[in-house]
């Protein structure tokens, strides 16, 4: 398989004009490189960094590549988080994608990449840009539980590893090191684990995973610390490499292993946290001994008859981390787009929409998926549905309904009304778009709702039609967040590539009021809350 060009950053620190310009030539002498690796620090309290994040979320100055960013390593940096999720990351603007607080990112070319956002906790300071022994182990399960797991690609931290430094060629220390980065990875096993801290460049000699003569022999892992952009020592802030996904290589390829190879550096503190784990569960065990008769004697008519053959019903809307641009009691809602507001929901003219005519479905309150919303809620959502199907089929307009459940905040139903004649088009374009990007709908069973086949975290991608036709992808690895706009701009439907992209639609604040007055007046004698 062709090899993957990636480049690899070391703190940023709100310099985005100069470092777009740096990535950009590399781009064009080097490159094509898929994406941009950023690790440590992408932003810095100061005014320059506000002023230049401004011009980014403008649209003013924009990264020639992908950039994938970590969280925030401070507790001062977490207000440039604010429209995404500390926890499950989303896209920041133009091709600056936060990966988020932890996790394992899957690429369609089958790379993995695994990440862990922000300092160690202490019993001193925890919070977002922190992260604790419980997000470890949740991050960890998978892999520990799969005997099948040989490894990842690439591992992003915002710290060091402790003892990464052990049977190497020097005695480096630098603040912060992890002991719970340490057992990340020599579980995951990474091909390279870069990182960006204390303003150090280091490249470890690379070191197996395997003990030598036991057991089977495995790949090697390349530590590497970068220096901040531009830095005035001159250190090393850049590094460009191609890789192969490990799924795709031969395995005598895979574990081939240096001349420089040294012994794998984290044993003391696996074996250390192994007998942790141990004694843990030892107490647990006999807590849960001693607990036995008290519980037996404990009346549990209630649990099972109060509940009996009720519906599960959702935890509710998630903590949010920061403002949310679609909660309608929220500061940061363009309320001047606001077509109808019902009880449960509202509906609202879509920013950089398709066509003039292209609104979204909303809940009031923050939910992040129609999986999870109450049914009072689903119910007034189906309500909207149907005013707009009787609104548009006036027009010869039949309509398209998407959903895409992945690096979104708050629930959003895009709703784009197309020609009537074009319906069956419109299924196979979804199709047919979806097989060129190894994306694969499944028809969802008229007799099934989204709740009963997903939960609560599962990444999708939903599309309804007015036959009530629905299809569904379960994201596995990722999804062009443009898709749905993709499928209904190409030439066989609207027939507007130009219109894709959203930001490149977007109209002043007065001619969105206009429009949003015209389909209100419109759509007024289809409105259930009239």
């Amino acid at each position: 398989m062709e090899s993957i060009k990636i480049l690899a950053c070391g703190d940023v620190k709100g310099q985005f004009s100069k470092f777009f310009k740096k990535i950009g030539n590399l781009n064009k002498k080097n490159g094509p490189f898929e994406m941009v690796l950023c690790l440590g620090q992408f932003f810095t309290a100061s005014d320059s960094c506000e002023v230049e994040w401004k011009a980014c979320l403008d649209g003013k100055i924009q990264s020639p590549v992908p950039l994938f960013i970590l969280g925030p390593t401070s507790s001062d940096h977490e207000s440039f988080y604010s429209h995404v999720s500390l926890d499950d990351g989303g896209e920041m603007c133009h091709n600056i994608t936060f990966l988020g607080r932890k996790g394992i990112y899957a690429g369609t070319s089958g790379l993995q990449i695994a990440y862990v956002s922000g300092m160690q906790a202490t019993a001193a300071k925890k919070g977002s840009s922190s992260f604790q022994s419980d997000d470890i182990e949740n991050m960890l399960k998978r892999p520990k539980s799969d005997k099948d797991f040989a490894g990842i690609d690439i591992l992003l931290t915002s710290v060091w590893p402790k003892d990464v430094t052990k049977h190497s060629n020097t005695n480096l220390e630098v603040s912060g090191e992890s002991k719970l980065i340490s057992v990340v990875a020599a579980i995951l096993k990474p091909r390279y684990h870069f990182t960006s801290h204390d303003e150090v460049h280091f490249e470890r000699l690379p070191y197996r995973n395997h003990r030598v003569l036991l057991g089977k022999q495995e790949h090697v892992t390349r530590f590497i610390s970068l220096a901040p952009f531009l830095n005035k020592d001159n250190k090393k802030f850049l590094y460009a490499f191609s890789i192969s996904p490990m799924s795709k290589l031969a395995r005598e390829e895979l574990v081939q292993q240096p001349q420089d190879t040294t012994e794998f550096p984290y044993k003391a503190i696996l074996h250390d946290k192994e007998e942790k784990d141990s004694q843990a569960k030892s107490s647990q065990q006999q807590y849960f001994f001693d607990q036995k008769k008290l519980e037996q004697s404990k009346k549990r008519g209630n649990e099972s008859a109060e509940f009996e053959g009720k519906r599960k019903q959702p935890r509710g809307p998630p903590a949010l981390t920061g403002p949310c641009w679609f909660c309608l009691g929220s500061p940061q809602v363009e309320k001047h787009l606001v077509i109808s507001v019902g009880l449960q929901t509202y509906l609202a003219l879509a920013k950089g929409g398709l066509t003039p005519d292209h609104v979204l479905i909303c809940p009031i309150h923050h939910y992040h998926s129609t999986v999870v919303v109450p049914e009072e809620t689903l119910m007034e959502i189906e309500k909207y549905k149907q005013s707009l199907r009787k609104f548009f089929s006036k027009q010869s307009m039949t309509l398209v309904i998407f959903e895409r459940n992945f690096y979104t905040q708050h629930l959003q139903l895009q709703v784009v009304p197309i020609p009537k004649n074009k319906v069956d088009e419109a299924k196979t374009a979804f199709t047919e778009f979806g097989q060129m990007q190894n994306i694969d709908f499944a028809d969802v069973p008229e007799d099934k709702d989204l709740q009963e086949m997903l939960s609560a975290t599962s990444p999708y991608f939903a599309v309804e039609f007015d036959d009530g036709e629905r299809l569904l992808h379960r994201i596995k690895s990722k999804i062009p967040l443009q898709f749905g706009r993709e499928v209904l701009a190409c030439e066989d439907l609207l027939n507007m590539p130009e219109r894709v992209d959203w930001k490149s639609c977007k109209v002043s604040k007065d001619e969105e009021t206009k429009m949003a007055k015209s389909f209100r007046s419109r759509f007024a004698p289809y409105d259930f809350n009239s």
